[in-house]
């Protein structure tokens, strides 16, 4: 019956202990609160400054291309993919080239700041989320002062938007460059072919052809056009697959081993769009835009070139899960460039088939009409090629500008007034909890010292 009695304690014996001792447990409560006090005072400032940042999903640079080539076939396919999404935008803040020149402005000494890196500054100093369903990221970032939280807080946006700029004029200047060289030699070889024809009009006194010339000349002609937009895009296409392969290899070799000739569904679809290419084609040929069975075939057209890039997307994902955010979208780019060419010369093939068999009504015309619709076409062609090549540079180019604009900051980083940290009725409160624990503590231990337990 004593074992019993001595193994519970009793709430009244325990309560007159603690009225004893008032003064010892009374003092420690308050020894503990001001110790925290004292703490909260004493701890470093820390400051928090914000920015707000928008980052807009438009098409990307690789896809821009493409769209500019269906725009050609009078098809609207949009822009086609992503930027890039939150995520990746977050991890590229975190970088090296981003972080490194504001942590060289820190008022640290130089030894201190050869110790920090990027991680460690990161963990420390910042704070990037995403606002879910939104394309808003909110730069959050601590100093010691004021202007030192401001200053990394913006430095962390301004340095992004700079990096963006960077990495779109790189991923476009391989483009840009190619296509101006290419636009000089289609311009000299279009002057050639227009002087050629111009020549042999006033040789021939053939200014005009016949009805019959005429329309072979209209059905030949829109085969020429459609297959110089193709060859042009297919060599813009050939230009961007370099640019991209090379940022792979540095980003990760490995990357360049996926073959997107394995999958099934990407090889149905890229089927159906050079079918559904040259079916449109056809229907140009007797009908106009604005004919149903015309705007039909867009409609298919323009579905199918957006179960593509989803079709790609979703084949990348699936193998590029242990990848960056930034290895994942080179890869896509490089994925959907390497269809685009295949899309573009399964179609060019298809089209020529359908080119050569129009060119059989040539035997019905003249010799002179024969030699004046070759140097017509010949003028035609190479116009053509001049056209889409100077069109694709231009619309790079307003690319590498809109790309640099996908990034918006909504809200500059602001000049905190108040520290955010330390909490100093937290760490008041932590203190005065603690020490009721620890007066609590000490009553028991008396309690078991005089009546056990």
């Amino acid at each position: 019956m004593d074992t019993q009695n001595n193994d519970t304690i009793d709430l009244r014996k325990l309560f007159s202990l603690m009225i004893e001792k008032k003064k010892i447990v009374i003092a420690i409560i308050v020894i503990c609160t001001i110790i925290a006090t004292i703490v909260a005072f004493i701890l470093p400032k820390s400051y928090q400054s914000t920015t707000l940042v928008r980052v807009k999903s438009g098409g990307s640079s690789a896809m821009a291309g493409y769209a500019a080539m269906a725009a050609g076939f009078g098809i609207d396919i949009g822009g086609g993919g992503s930027s890039g999404s939150p995520e990746s935008y977050i991890e590229l803040m975190k970088s090296r080239e981003v972080l490194e020149p504001i942590i060289a402005e820190l008022d640290l000494p130089d030894e201190d700041k050869e110790k920090m890196t990027v991680a460690g500054f990161t963990k420390s100093n910042l704070e990037i989320t995403n606002i879910k369903k939104t394309d808003l990221i909110t730069i959050a970032a601590y100093g010691k002062t004021p202007e030192e939280a401001q200053m990394i807080s913006q430095g962390v946006a301004d340095n992004f938007l700079a990096l963006m700029t960077k990495l779109n004029k790189e991923d476009n200047s391989t483009t840009l460059k190619f296509l101006d060289e290419r636009i000089k030699i289609a311009k000299e070889e279009m002057e050639t072919a227009e002087n050629k024809l111009a020549a042999y009009q006033q040789e021939h006194k053939i200014y005009a052809p016949d009805e019959q010339a005429k329309a072979i000349i209209a059905n030949l002609n829109n085969y020429d056009t459609i297959i110089a937009q193709l060859q042009a895009q297919s060599e813009g296409d050939s230009a961007k697959l370099a640019g991209v392969t090379s940022q792979l290899e540095q980003q990760n070799a490995s990357l360049l081993e996926y073959n997107v000739s394995d999958n099934t569904n990407i090889g149905n679809i890229r089927e159906s769009i050079v079918n559904k290419r040259v079916e449109l084609v056809g229907l140009q040929q007797q009908f106009t835009d604005e004919h149903p069975d015309v705007l039909k075939a867009k409609e298919e057209l323009n579905s199918l070139e957006k179960s593509l890039s989803d079709e790609i997307s979703k084949a990348v994902n699936s193998q590029s899960v242990t990848l960056s955010p930034v290895q994942a979208n080179l890869l896509k780019d490089k994925i959907s460039t390497e269809v685009q060419i295949s899309v573009n010369n399964a179609s060019l093939e298809a089209l020529k088939a359908k080119q050569a068999e129009a060119q059989e009504n040539i035997a019905t015309l003249s010799a002179d009409s024969v030699e004046y619709m070759r140097l017509s076409r010949e003028a035609t062609i190479t116009g053509q090629v001049y056209t889409s090549l100077v069109q694709n540079y231009e619309q790079t180019r307003i690319q590498e500008a809109k790309d640099s604009m996908d990034i918006q900051i909504i809200d500059a980083a602001d000049l905190p007034k108040a520290p955010v940290k330390p909490n100093k009725k937290i760490i008041v409160a932590i203190g005065f909890v603690l020490g009721i624990m620890i007066s609590f503590g000490y009553t028991l231990y008396n309690y078991s010292r005089r009546y056990g337990l």
